[in-house]
């Protein structure tokens, strides 16, 4: 949660103590609640992050939703690349409210979330993140 914290910067997710995304971590069900604040001060969303599939070196598969959205959904790959490692991330997601505006704030995010992996680790953009915004039916 620590890496996920550095790549949102300034938005912070709150997690209990040694909360990670790891091998052998609990699947299918809400792992913990957490606080989606600005600089950890300004409360944004509650967010009940729960996993589906934990593949090390590989990636992740999330299921989760919040207060914002009714349904998220978060598949994030890691492949070799020639340059490191080719990271993909696709966002599927169901706003509650104001779901044009919310989908561009998460494609903002998940831009700057890269950019910073990027200031971190080195590489170039591969592309934009998928983000598929879900209107309520």
């Amino acid at each position: 949660m620590d890496g996920v914290n550095a790549e949102l910067a300034p938005v912070r997710m709150s997690h209990p103590a040694g909360a990670a995304i790891v091998p052998g971590v609990p699947l299918g069900r809400p792992l913990f609640r957490s606080v989606v604040s600005l600089w950890g001060l300004v409360p944004l969303d509650v967010h009940e992050l729960g996993l589906v599939d934990v593949r090390p070196d590989e990636g992740f598969h999330e299921s989760s939703r919040s207060v914002l959205e009714r349904r998220w959904i978060h598949r994030r790959s890691l492949a070799d690349a020639p340059d490191g490692v080719a990271i993909t991330d696709e966002l599927e997601f169901e706003p509650r409210i104001l779901g044009f505006l919310v989908a561009r704030i998460v494609a903002a995010t998940f831009e700057r979330r890269h950019a910073c992996l990027r200031r971190l680790f080195g590489g170039c953009d591969a592309g934009p993140s998928r983000v598929e915004w879900l209107p309520s039916a």
